[in-house]
């Protein structure tokens, strides 16, 4: 959630719209605080159960959005609030769960004695190492002019960028392989699977954040061509996943029927139509190319449509959650008593 309101309020202050971007920014400095109070809560009470999911394969990735969602914040501070102490603040904090979190899941599915089929454990979530990887070259190269001009700091984002982009390629081979090859249940196709989309669309917005500062580093700047060309590669990427992944969706709804009904893991379906936004916008000004700001600005209302109808699903999920709480267990007083279910 943290990251999909993120990104959208980036994308809203690049199309000029003040007060999308303005308003997200202050939903998300009680977001992000409210979210990270609540994980530490469950590390420090459930330890041993967050240690069993880092280490699984079906979960483990998912607290990778740990990083990208701490990488949003301090990209709207830096952006939007020209703070880049805060900005600076957040980077390293993200690294730093980039460095526990990544290599404690990896070490923890490699070194796992039984392992399931890539058909089970492969999902979407795993996209997560591509998308915290980039969220830290995106929020360094906004960090970069205020950096010392000795081309340090280009050189560990340019590595965060290809490092992400590798990572993508192996992980989006392996999720097409499961796609097409694998057996394709309706619940197979998830909602974390839209990630695809995010992960190559903030591949696309760390290239073309990090072409100006490439242009300015004599040491680097044969690099930019480079850069230039894999950016539009992974723009191209996004866009052809984006039908593919809703046609999915809307066959496993077709095909199964299922109840429409909020999950936590929805939110990945909008983080990736604000990435898409942000990173045509973005790329639109670095190439530069008019006729991709046309497609930003119209695409920027389906992120926000999108963001306003998983919010209101999730104030629903909570509303109905609380009146069952509040109306207390079938059992009390003044209620008839439930059956019990035959054997069978």
């Amino acid at each position: 959630m943290v990251m999909a309101t993120g990104i959208i309020s980036l994308a809203a202050h690049g199309l000029r719209l003040e007060g999308v971007a303005n308003g997200f920014f202050y939903l998300n400095l009680g977001l992000y605080p409210l979210f990270v109070l609540l994980l530490l809560g469950r590390v420090l009470g459930f330890f041993a159960g967050v240690r069993a999911e880092l280490a699984s394969h079906e979960t483990g990735a998912s607290y990778l959005a740990l990083v990208p969602a701490t990488c949003m914040v301090g990209n709207q501070f830096a952006v939007l609030r020209g703070n880049p102490v805060v900005g600076e603040a957040l980077w390293v904090a993200g690294a730093l769960c980039w460095g526990l979190l990544l290599y404690a899941f990896l070490l923890g599915v490699m070194t796992r004695r039984e392992k399931p089929p890539l058909e089970t454990a492969l999902t979407g979530s795993w996209l997560l190492l591509v998308v915290a990887t980039q969220s830290l070259a995106v929020l360094g190269a906004t960090l970069l002019p205020g950096r010392p001009p000795d081309g340090t700091g280009v050189f560990v984002v340019l590595s965060l960028f290809l490092l992400g982009s590798l990572l993508y390629v192996m992980l989006s081979t392996l999720l097409f392989y499961r796609l097409a090859f694998g057996q394709l249940s309706a619940g197979a196709v998830s909602a974390p699977y839209w990630i695809s989309v995010g992960g190559s669309a903030i591949s696309a917005l760390a290239g073309a954040s990090l072409l100006g500062a490439l242009r300015q580093t004599p040491a680097l700047a044969d690099v930019a061509g480079v850069v230039k060309g894999v950016s539009v590669l992974f723009w191209a990427v996004s866009t052809w996943w984006i039908p593919l992944v809703f046609t999915l969706r809307a066959w496993h709804h077709l095909r199964g029927r299922p109840a429409f009904a909020y999950r936590p893991t929805d939110w990945s379906m909008v983080f990736p139509l604000g990435m898409y936004t942000a990173a045509t916008w973005r790329l639109a000004a670095a190439l530069p190319l008019p006729a991709l700001h046309v497609v930003a600005a119209y695409f920027i209302y389906v992120a926000l449509l999108a963001w306003g109808l998983t919010l209101g699903a999730m104030l629903y999920h909570l509303a109905r959650g609380a009146g069952r709480l509040a109306a207390g267990p079938p059992n009390e007083p003044g209620r008839r008593p439930a059956v019990a279910a035959r054997p069978g």
